[in-house]
């Protein structure tokens, strides 16, 4: 696998939309905290060229991946993967078969998100690059048992709410320990995602009284003479 092509994934997911709170959203980012929960498609066969052949891709039951994606300021963000998967002995594994086994992964991003730039709306498509770590345990011996990777990777969401959407995305991993052999893998996820934003603080200042009003009692003066007193 020495293409970073993107493998096109469709789904069909109906999502329910719940009521939002009486609160003003921030509209100064695009959201605080996002979480997303994934399933995974591997091409884990780094010593061919072989894009495109979804019968050799290797899946494992939804959630096979967990994703922490924490805001920081104007469309950038950091992100933390958290991936698992089986082996499939009928997919081809570098070059073999009958491979079996295990890999995890867990990878460091900077995200860049178009959200802004394209003033919102219903897709956000995002960019990500960082370094990983993955770890095999299986019977390749072909390919590293732990190998620190490059990544990049591209992918966008699809918001059905303003809060729940769909995410799409595909990632390239190169090893680092041997250059585009047989440690590269392509991995592409497909699932969930939920952002949560910040509340504005409530402005309570229709609750103050503009005037105030003193408890003092104040002595009221009558004009004319004192009462008690005779004209001499």
């Amino acid at each position: 696998m020495r293409s970073f092509d993107i493998l096109c994934l469709s789904l069909l997911i109906s999502c329910n939309a719940f009521c939002q709170p009486e609160k003003s959203i921030s509209n100064k980012d695009t959201y605080s905290w996002m979480f997303a929960a994934s399933w995974i498609l591997t091409d884990d066969d780094g010593a061919s060229y072989n894009p495109f052949l979804i019968e050799n891709l290797h899946s494992q039951v939804f959630p096979s991946r967990l994703t922490i994606d924490k805001y920081i300021y104007n469309g950038w963000s950091a992100e933390c993967i958290l991936s698992y998967m089986r082996y499939n002995p009928e997919k081809l594994t570098n070059g073999s078969r009958d491979i079996t086994g295990s890999m995890f992964s867990m990878d460091f991003h900077g995200k860049y998100s178009l959200y802004k730039l394209l003033n919102g709306g219903v897709i956000d498509p995002y960019f990500t690059s960082g370094l990983g770590l993955s770890l095999r345990n299986n019977n390749d011996q072909s390919a590293k048992a732990l190998s620190p990777t490059l990544n990049i990777g591209l992918g966008f969401n699809i918001w059905v709410t303003k809060q729940i959407g769909l995410q799409f995305n595909s990632i390239a991993k190169i090893g680092l320990t041997d250059f585009f052999k047989s440690s590269d893998y392509l991995q592409h996820g497909i699932g969930l995602v939920v952002r949560f934003e910040e509340f504005e603080k409530a402005d309570n200042s229709f609750n103050k009284s503009r005037y105030k009003v003193s408890k003092k009692r104040k002595k009221i003066k009558f004009g004319g003479k004192k009462k008690g007193k005779k004209d001499t």
